[in-house]
């Protein structure tokens, strides 16, 4: 067979994986970014782009596709056998990815099953063209896997990480503290402007708003606070222990000087609003007996269904929502905001 439809079937796979990483990379950047490819909650490219799955090993998965595409180019070029291997990886690597769709994640993206139906055509016909490839040798593997490891290597260096801020290990690198209410607020001690956020960690948008806040908060260290404010989508009636369950571990972290550490952990974990105190507790290094008897102390719930209400009074009609000097501001002024942060 000869080399040309495979080394264009790869160079479609690279483009279709660079259009995925601008659909990533507007759903994470653009508030109001919407995607050509949603027909539903079930079918929804926006849905798996602001998955926690969407990133793997600190890079994006659309880039892990392009540079396995580059590599398959290559190897289809140079005829060798290594296309064979490195397809057959491919193939397995997208039934992989189809099995997170459809069962973590709960929705799919056609440009990402056109990506997946074309690893596996390129590897049935890899697999025919075997005998005519040349053999493996390890000057062909370098000339094959350079270019993808040398892109990769850069792109971890250098690439920001737009899809999220500081994690849940790291100390915060910024100024926190309380307003006179109890809120908790980090960055400028002495701002040019404060917003206040209110958001639901079961809430996936919220989870991708809250950490472009914390993006911008990065760039304006010294002019911008944000004031952190919970509204569970649930009632929060002191005594049920699944009640607003993320929020009061979220207090009670706060109780051990650790709240936005453990708001990065919950964002990240707490499904439905669940979380598991044990690997919460672990994830954070808090103390676990402390942080379970705070999560049932009749006071968190007291706090959690006060603030709850607190809320719902204000009439929000969803999270993430914003405010600014009082004010109701729509998602994408606030982004506007606060990278202006003045």
């Amino acid at each position: 067979m000869k080399r040309g439809p495979l080394v264009a079937l790869a160079a479609l796979g690279l483009v279709l994986s660079l259009v995925l990483e601008w659909l990533h990379v507007r759903a994470y950047v653009d508030p109001d970014a919407a995607s050509f490819c949603t027909l539903g909650s079930r079918v929804d490219c926006t849905t798996v782009a602001l998955s926690r799955h969407s990133v793997m090993l600190g890079l994006p998965v659309p880039l892990w596709g392009a540079l396995g595409f580059l590599a398959l180019g290559v190897a289809a070029f140079l005829r060798s056998r290594l296309l064979v291997l490195l397809s057959a990886l491919g193939a397995l690597v997208s039934l992989g990815l189809l099995g997170v769709e459809l069962v973590a994640i709960g929705a799919v993206c056609l440009l990402c099953e056109a990506v997946h139906l074309l690893a596996f055509v390129i590897a049935a016909l890899a697999f025919r063209s075997w005998p005519m490839l040349a053999p493996l040798e390890r000057g062909m593997a370098f000339l094959v896997l350079s270019p993808p490891l040398g892109i990769g290597v850069a792109l971890a260096l250098f690439l920001p990480p737009y899809w999220g801020a500081f994690g849940w290990r790291e100390v915060p690198p910024y100024s926190e503290g309380k307003t006179a209410d109890g809120a908790p607020w980090i960055g400028a001690r002495q701002p040019t402007l404060v917003v206040d956020e209110y958001t639901d960690y079961a809430c996936p948008h919220c989870r991708i708003a809250a950490a472009r806040a914390l993006r911008y908060l990065a760039a304006h260290p010294d002019r911008l606070r944000i004031v952190r404010h919970q509204y569970p989508r649930m009632p929060c009636p002191p005594g049920v222990r699944a009640a607003c369950l993320a929020v009061r571990v979220a207090y009670c972290a706060e109780e051990q000087g650790k709240f936005w550490q453990m708001d990065r952990y919950l964002f990240e974990h707490a499904h439905g609003g669940q979380v598991d105190i044990h690997a919460a507790a672990a994830a954070v290094a808090l103390d676990e007996r402390r942080l379970a008897g705070c999560v049932e102390h009749t006071n968190t719930y007291m706090r959690a269904e006060r603030e709850s209400k607190q809320s719902a009074k204000k009439r929000i009609l969803g999270t993430p929502h914003y405010e600014i000097a009082g004010k109701r501001v729509s998602l994408k002024e606030a982004a506007r905001r606060m990278a202006e942060a003045r």
